[in-house]
């Protein structure tokens, strides 16, 4: 079958490769995969800034249709619509393990950098690690429970999101879109922040419910201050990976906010980081997803909180990954699916 490999570290060096089609082994499913999310990660692992354990096929947000039951397997059936955690392997004895934070785990290793990924047509999986789909979900908006669980764990365990807290995001991309949602099914009235080029998704946030605000130029930030007076917001996500939105997100949170860092920067940034101390902030990280943050973010998409499907901009089949993966990192659509 054709897989997206990734062959060697560093820039590039990605390509269509004819690799043999898996078999479940004890424990595991065989997975016939229907769609799989192009994410911020594997533009990352594209341009060299993430690791990786070459060679590889790409690809951990996926969803599909079980094929076939590995020894052991009894919970799961033939036919099952499903999509599944990113992790392949972990400890299983860690703290992180036994609080269901295995993307902290220092033994983890996941689907399509650490072991093959869903960017090809066939991949087995461990059933362990299984969802199965709401029944109003499309196999595209289901590979979206993958990303839309990082965003919960951000928002509702990493974030402490309360009821009429004032949460500002920036970055109107799809992690941002998704913590547009889920700030609101979470109570928070939220601000999204971007850039006049990303008129687009800055419309889709406007449509999410969001308020806009366009931070082009330092006049642009300095309103934004001026209007969060007297303090400033509860809470910010900063979800666009860019060293300049850092440096916005300690300047328009309030005194004792939060400021949440969930997108990856890839490189070293710098920021007035004496507004940390000045303003007495609490900064943390939020990484993946966990057990809980799945659960979650399966009962927003069922209840109708949160429509994944929205997000979904451009469809490629694999053959054409290459402009699927321009059009992702080029900023012009939302959420990007192959369909292997």
């Amino acid at each position: 079958m054709k897989a997206l490999v990734k062959s060697g570290v560093g820039p590039g060096q990605m390509s269509l490769v004819d690799i043999p089609e898996p078999s479940p082994q004890p424990g595991e499913v065989l997975i016939e995969i229907g769609a799989t999310g192009i994410c911020g990660t594997d533009l990352h692992i594209m341009a060299g800034e993430y690791p990786v354990r070459p060679p590889v096929v790409l690809g951990h947000e996926f969803a599909g249709v079980i094929r076939e039951l590995g020894e052991g397997v009894e919970s799961w059936r033939v036919g099952d619509m499903v999509t599944s955690v990113p992790y392949a392997t972990v400890c299983g004895r860690c703290v992180y393990c036994q609080a269901g934070q295995f993307g902290l785990c220092r033994h983890r290793q996941s689907y399509g950098s650490g072991v093959h990924g869903a960017f090809a047509r066939y991949l087995a999986v461990n059933a362990s690690g299984l969802y199965r789909l709401p029944a109003n979900q499309s196999l595209a908006a289901g590979a979206l429970t993958e990303p839309l669980a990082c965003v919960t764990k951000a928002v509702y365990e990493i974030g402490d999101v309360r009821p009429g807290e004032r949460v500002i995001v920036l970055g109107p991309g799809p992690i941002g879109l998704l913590a547009v949602q889920v700030v609101q099914a979470a109570g928070g009235r939220v601000s999204l922040v971007g850039l006049r080029r990303d008129a687009r998704r800055m419309a889709m946030g406007q449509a999410l419910g969001a308020d806009l605000t366009y931070a082009d130029d330092p006049d642009d930030v300095t309103h934004l201050v001026n209007s969060l007076e007297p303090a400033g917001a509860d809470v910010v996500f900063e979800c666009s990976g860019a060293g300049p939105a850092f440096d916005m997100a300690l300047q328009v949170v309030r005194p004792q906010g939060r400021v949440i860092q969930v997108g990856l920067f890839g490189k070293r940034v710098t920021a007035d980081l004496d507004l940390i101390v000045r303003k007495d902030l609490a900064l943390r990280g939020s990484f993946a997803s966990s057990l809980e943050s799945w659960r979650r973010a399966l009962e927003l998409t069922e209840s109708g909180l949160v429509d994944t499907s929205q997000m979904i901009s451009d469809t490629f089949p694999l053959e054409a990954w290459a402009d699927a993966f321009a059009r992702a990192a080029g900023g012009e659509g939302l959420k990007v699916i192959i369909e292997p």
